[in-house]
């Protein structure tokens, strides 16, 4: 997929000219443009891989760890800034819920992903109107389904963000087009839900070794659980709380996925596409032919201890919540997910006999860089070798949807609707694979909390906690609790970008 993006990224973009029937208007025959393009199956490929290539702002070599990040995760109680990541208005203000119409960072956030959107809008227009001598009806059912799969999918991303946003459901046509009014949410929901089901229809269960990293039946439903259970927590729907459980039920009962046996291995480049893994980043190291898929993420995220750019690190909060029900895994240590997610200050960490820090221990790294204002770093994300720590830029993948996620937002979903009995197997499937015992308890209430844990050590940056406490209703009260001032009600979505208000005339 990803060989298609350079060559076709630019040629599908969408541009408009003004034209005066007065001037000589010559256009070059050889000269692709947006109604000349769509001639074959190729050129149908083409246009989706650009759809593909705004997945999660992995659009320049900078920006992608500070647009994603900044956005997605410094609005958390989980995370702390480290020191470099003061340097910059945009993002503090982001991690302290006062973030305007002009940041930088939420407005690339915005632009891109609407940039998809179009894309994907374009894909679904032109492919459907090309005939069968052009493509075949199979490949063309296909590949309009993933251009809605992803349209949905970025139209999700910014719902999830933005309180309200613009609904484009079409390729504009010109600059009348452009000016269009923002959507109720509830709107917005059902658009979302609706494109997420329709590509579940006519998606393919599994990809060939040449399509891997492409949206899947499974992938759809797993999305089409997650914006119905979402919706539902954010509304008290029972309806989709239903809706979402025949998704997930689907997913599950598929037999496609299973749990890895070591966690880690999912993000840091050993295990990539795992039988884990629903949709996963494809990045890559490779640079033949001119790609270039690789960024310096792993640089943002390394801790000042190991000479990184000391951007962000795990708050006192994140680690106490791994630490809370004490060392009751399996081999008398803590939740197992706390090592792979976390380096901090333990005797694990600073074993002589057995440096685990590549090559090293938590006291001799942090030691050799003086005293570092954060001692919790993250080592999620950070891949495997020493070699690849140190160089600039790394192509591992990027999970964005895992089954233990899908496990545990069935499980919610099974307590909402009173089947709580039902839903304690999947939170120990996941519990079991961290090395931690059978939870105890077994009230709707008790469930809800453990759920609410089990999330926190799971998923920890990836992006999910604050949109949780948010449709959980628990934002404020949580955010005060541990230390982070500044959230209200009305910093609960960011402002919509101040380029789009001046640019769209339908907007106030």
């Amino acid at each position: 997929m990803n060989k298609y993006i350079y060559l076709f990224f630019i040629c599908i973009g969408l541009s408009f000219t003004a034209c005066d029937e007065s001037h000589l208007e010559v256009k070059s025959p050889d000269q692709l443009t947006g109604e000349n393009f769509w001639r074959n199956e190729s050129d149908a490929e083409g246009g989706l891989a650009a759809a593909y290539s705004q997945l999660e702002c992995a659009t320049s070599y900078w920006g992608f760890a500070e647009i994603k990040f900044t956005v997605e995760l410094f609005p958390s109680d989980l995370i702390k800034l480290g020191n470099d990541a003061l340097n910059y208005e945009d993002w503090f203000s982001i991690f302290n819920f006062n973030s305007t119409a002009g940041n930088t960072q939420t407005t690339q956030y915005w632009n891109i992903h609407y940039k998809g959107i179009n894309y994907a809008n374009q894909v679904i227009e032109k492919v459907g109107d090309m005939s069968e001598e052009q493509i075949s009806t199979v490949a063309k059912d296909k590949i309009i389904a993933e251009a809605r799969f992803l349209r949905a999918y970025y139209h999700l991303k910014l719902l999830l963000n933005w309180e309200k946003i613009i609904l484009r459901d079409d390729y504009p046509k010109g600059l009348s087009s452009i000016d269009k009014g923002v959507s109720e949410r509830s709107e917005c929901w059902d658009f979302i839900i609706a494109d997420f089901e329709a590509a579940a229809t006519k998606l393919s269960e599994s990809n060939s070794t040449d399509n891997i990293g492409r949206a899947t039946k499974w992938t759809a439903l797993g999305y089409l659980g997650k914006a119905n259970l979402y919706y539902a927590s954010e509304n008290a729907d029972a309806t989709k709380y239903t809706a979402a459980k025949t998704a997930f039920t689907s997913v599950i009962t598929s037999g496609n996925y299973s749990l890895e046996s070591s966690f880690i291995s999912m993000f840091n480049g050993i295990n990539q596409n795992s039988d884990e893994v629903l949709f996963e980043l494809q990045l890559t190291s490779n640079t033949d032919n001119g790609a270039f898929f690789k960024f310096p993420y792993h640089r943002w995220l390394k801790p000042a201890g190991m000479g990184g750019w000391d951007e962000i690190a795990g708050s006192d909060f994140l680690l106490q919540e791994f630490k809370k029900e004490g060392k009751t895994a399996t081999d008398g240590r803590f939740d197992h997910r706390l090592y792979e997610t976390l380096f901090f200050e333990d005797d694990y960490f600073n074993d002589i006999a057995n440096p685990r820090i590549y090559g090293k221990t938590f006291n001799s790294w942090w030691d050799e860089s003086g005293t570092p204002r954060n001692k919790t770093g993250f080592r999620k994300y950070l891949p495997e070798t020493l070699e690849e720590l140190n160089t600039n830029s790394i192509g591992n993948n990027i999970p964005l949807l895992r089954y233990a996620d899908v496990l545990l937002m069935y499980a919610e979903t099974l307590n909402e609707l009173n089947e709580t009995s039902a839903a304690i197997p999947y939170i120990n499937a996941v519990r079991a694979r961290a090395g931690m015992p059978a939870m105890t308890g077994s009230s709707k209430t008790d469930v809800t909390n453990q759920i609410e844990h089990e999330r926190v050590c799971e998923l920890a940056m990836e992006g999910s906690r604050f949109h949780d406490l948010r449709r959980w209703g628990k934002l404020n009260s949580t955010m005060t609790d541990h230390g982070r001032i500044g959230v209200s009600d009305t910093s609960h979505f960011f402002p919509i970008p101040e380029s789009e208000i001046n640019s769209n005339n339908a907007i106030d």
